[in-house]
Order: structure tokens, then C-alpha cells, then sequence
């Protein structure tokens, strides 16, 4: 399946067989072929490249794509970032061949056609460059360069200097527009494998960071220039990434988030402090990091705060309050602090829902007023608390369709001395079980011989020729 230079020089080629290939060289080193692993392994690798640039992407089975358009000079030109590159592959025992050029078309035909382990190509040589590579540099199907090359077209050079017209006619649309491409001609997107960041800043280290602790001295430095550049654009953030670079080739990325825009050093920071404690449980430094990055996302404009003549602004509390609840849902996950919201159903455990408080909207919801526009003046009231679930519970009424007078749940019974409904409350038509109608349920507020109030139901109509059943939902007091 594959074959590195020595084996190639040893006269052992892709495609032969393993026995073949001993006979030729006894001492052969062979490892079973694993595509899924040599895609990871890409993706991983892929991922790393990001120290570079924050615009690259895969080129399956074993190339990748960069545009370093305004990185280069970070690393004092494309030749040095070239050379650096090259370095740290071969560390991780990976040869290569880069090539830069103009276009993605370009550089792959110059990467994977070109003898040099480096070549760059300025722009107005690109076309010239490109003549004497074989057709099969164009990225087109095989089957289209077997057809050319049959008609003596070997090279791209013949190519341009024909007519495009009797060539498209003949061979597909997919020739010219690969040329096309290459010279520059069409655009040509590259997807980047994460979404690139709006502001980005790093720091580079000669001796690798051996551990977590430093890696916090040196953020303070990273955040307050990523802030500094937020505030000179005068919008905030919502999302930071720190992604640490270790010289081992594996990237690992440590985010936060914020519910409200913000560009404050001081938040941040304390942000990542208690992020990075967590992440340090698990995380292995290996032989050390040496770059880190921190990005910003979800970037808009922010808005400036009046603050009185103590400097004390209207919205501290609240900026407190929103300051507190990213402390926890950075520490425990976004995803296990959130906030009730309305839902509009008229079944009580659909009418609201559960939502990050990220996603939440700013403004608290008006409870009353929401009830009201669901269910009118006619509903008796909401206990103070529900149930997550209705538990069933066993129930005697004087008439069937009446209030109970004695119930029992969970083995205590409970005497009414007074009860108050129903209040009927049907499932909406649009969100009935497709196996069936979901039954209706008459609500009733009870009180027990003690002064405890309940929020019982039941469920199913005796008119319909139905079995209904009694349920505990929610408590008064």
C-alpha cells in the first residue's frame, strides 16, 4: 500500500506483495495497513498545523492544504516558515514535500509532481512553472488522463496551447475547470477544518513549557493582547479557545465561554484559572509545549456602561450575577447551568423547558403574563411546585367525574376537606402520539385534613368510555 524512499531504492514498489518485497530485502520492516488510523492520524496533524495559519484543511489520503496569506511574515518570510515546517515533520518522523504557491492547484501539483523536498513558486511564474508537469497534476479523474495522454497530450504545457473548446467538448468540463484553477483563473475555496478565528494572538517558546503552571504565567500576557485588540475594535467576545501546541505534533484545545460579550482581562483570566485546574487532571504535557494560541469567537460590537461619580455602573450586579454563572458552567459544563424559559404548550411540564444560560434570553421571562396569554382567566393557578415527572397515585371519588375525597400516594393517605375544579386541559392536536390520542385531564387544587394543598389530576373521561387514572403533579404549600 505505501513504500518510504529506502524500501523504493531497494527495488520494492506499491502495489507488490509481501513476499515479493522480502525476497528483495530480508530486513524489511512491515506494519498492517490501517486507513481508518492514517485518517486520524491526518485529522490530528491537520489540527496542528493551525500554529501556522488558521485556514487549513485535509487533502485525503495524505496531503494538506494551508493558506498562510499574512502569516508568513511571522515567521520572517515563506522560506523560513517553509523550512520550520519541513523541521518539525521530520522530527515526527514524517518526510514531506511542501510547495507554495498561488493556488491550491498550483501548490498540490508542485507538492506531489515536483523532485524538490521545497519549492516555491511566485505568482506570475505560475503558469509558465506548470508546463512541464504531467496532466495527472490537474487533480482530474484518471480515466480523463488516460484519454489525453492516448492522444499525445502528456504534458500541461500542450495543453494551454490548444483550443479550450475542442478540449472541453471532448474530455469534460472538469479539465479546464481543474486548469482553470491552477493558473488562477477560477476561485477555488478551502475549508478550513475548525472555524477560523475573528482575533488571534500567540506566543512562541524557544525551551518547551514542561508544565501547566507556566503555561498560566504566559496567559496573562496572551489575554491582555487579545483584549487590547478587542477593545480597539470596540467589540467583545463570547467564546475563547486556548489551543496548546505540543512539540510532539498533538494539539489540544482548552475553551471557555461567556454569556455576555466581554473583553475584560480580569474575567478572562479568572475564567482560564479555574478551566485550566480542572484540565490539568487529565492532561498530559508530554516532552513539553511549545506555542500557545488563543482565539477569540462570536465577536460582536459592544456597548459601553454609564458609570456614576463613584464608578460604580448601573449593571454591576448584574454583570456580577452573569460573571458567576460562567464561573460555574465553564467549571461544570455548559450544558448543567441553565435556565427555565416559557414553552408554549398548554400540557404544565411542556409549558417550559431548560436551556443553557448561555442561550437564555437576557430579559427574565414574565411568568404571569405568559400563563395568562396560554391558558386565559380561567385557570385556577400554578403550585409553587411541580413534580419532574406525574407519580400515580390511588384515589376515591364520591361521583366519577367529581373530586376525590380520599387519596393515597407513596403508602400515606390523605383525607380532602376541600377541593376546587376542574380545570380541563387537553393536549394540543399538533402534539398528540401518533399511536393514539393522548387522553384529557381534569385538574383539581385539594387540601388534606393537615393543610397540605395538592395539584391532582385526572386523566382519561369516563364519557369517552375511557379507564381514567389519578396522578400527584405539583404542591400549593
Amino acid at each position: 500500500m505505501a513504500a518510504n524512499h529506502q524500501a523504493k531504492h531497494e527495488g520494492i514498489s506499491v502495489g507488490q506483495s509481501l513476499a515479493d518485497a522480502r525476497l528483495l530485502s530480508p530486513t524489511l520492516k512491515a506494519a498492517d495497513h490501517d486507513p481508518s488510523g492514517d485518517a486520524a492520524a491526518l485529522t490530528r496533524l491537520t489540527f496542528w498545523l493551525t500554529r501556522y495559519s488558521p485556514w487549513v484543511s485535509d487533502d485525503p489520503t495524505d496531503g494538506l492544504f494551508m493558506d498562510i496569506t499574512g502569516c508568513a511574515h511571522l515567521l520572517d518570510g515563506e522560506m523560513a516558515l517553509a523550512e520550520d515546517l519541513i523541521h518539525r515533520l521530520h522530527h515526527f518522523g514524517v518526510t514531506s514535500r511542501v510547495a507554495i504557491a498561488a493556488t491550491i492547484g498550483a501548490a498540490w501539483a508542485f507538492a506531489r509532481h515536483s523532485t524538490d523536498m521545497l519549492t516555491i513558486i511566485k505568482s506570475d511564474k505560475t503558469a509558465q512553472a506548470l508546463k512541464p508537469y504531467p496532466i495527472s497534476a490537474l487533480r482530474v479523474d484518471e480515466a480523463i488522463t488516460a484519454r489525453v495522454t492516448q492522444v499525445g497530450l502528456k504534458t500541461i504545457g500542450m495543453i494551454t496551447e490548444k483550443p479550450r473548446a475542442p478540449l472541453a467538448a471532448r474530455y469534460g468540463r472538469q479539465l479546464m475547470t481543474r486548469l482553470d484553477q491552477a493558473l488562477g483563473l477560477k476561485s477555488e475555496a478551502l475549508s478550513p477544518i475548525t472555524a477560523p478565528p475573528e482575533y488571534r494572538v500567540s506566543a512562541s517558546f524557544m525551551e518547551p513549557i514542561q508544565h501547566l503552571g507556566a503555561v498560566e504565567v504566559n496567559l496573562g500576557d496572551l489575554i491582555a493582547s487579545l483584549a487590547t485588540q478587542l477593545e480597539e475594535a470596540s467589540v467583545g467576545a463570547r467564546r475563547f479557545d486556548l489551543t496548546l501546541y505540543r512539540v510532539d505534533g498533538i494539539a489540544h484545545t482548552v475553551m471557555i465561554r461567556s454569556s455576555a460579550l466581554t473583553s475584560n482581562t480580569a474575567l478572562i483570566k479568572r475564567l482560564y484559572t479555574e478551566k485550566l485546574k480542572l484540565f490539568a487532571e487529565t492532561y498530559d504535557v508530554g516532552f513539553g509545549i511549545d506555542q500557545l494560541n488563543l482565539a477569540a469567537f462570536e465577536c460582536e460590537r459592544i456597548g459601553q456602561n454609564q458609570s456614576d461619580l463613584t464608578g460604580k455602573s448601573e449593571g454591576d450586579k448584574e454583570i456580577a450575577l452573569q460573571t458567576l454563572l460562567d464561573r460555574y458552567s465553564n467549571r461544570f459544563g455548559r450544558e448543567s447551568v441553565g435556565r427555565f424559559i416559557p414553552q408554549a404548550s398548554y400540557i404544565p411540564e411542556r409549558s417550559e423547558r431548560l436551556v443553557p444560560v448561555a442561550d437564555a434570553p437576557k430579559t427574565p421571562p414574565d411568568w404571569h403574563v405568559f400563563l395568562e396569554q396560554l391558558q386565559g382567566d380561567t385557570h385556577l393557578g400554578r403550585p409553587v411546585a411541580l413534580l419532574p415527572r406525574p407519580e400515580p397515585i390511588t384515589a376515591i371519588a364520591e361521583v366519577p367525574d367529581g373530586p376525590p375525597v380520599v387519596f393515597e400516594w407513596r403508602r400515606l393517605k390523605h383525607r380532602i376537606i376541600c377541593a376546587e375544579g376542574p380545570e380541563r386541559i387537553a393536549p394540543e392536536w399538533w402534539a398528540r402520539p401518533a399511536k393514539g390520542v393522548e387522553p384529557t385531564r381534569d385538574y383539581y387544587r385539594v387540601e388534606d385534613g393537615d393543610g397540605y394543598r395538592y395539584w391532582l389530576y385526572r386523566q382519561g373521561l369516563y364519557e369517552r368510555g375511557e379507564n381514567p387514572h389519578w396522578f400527584m403533579h405539583g404542591f400549593f404549600a
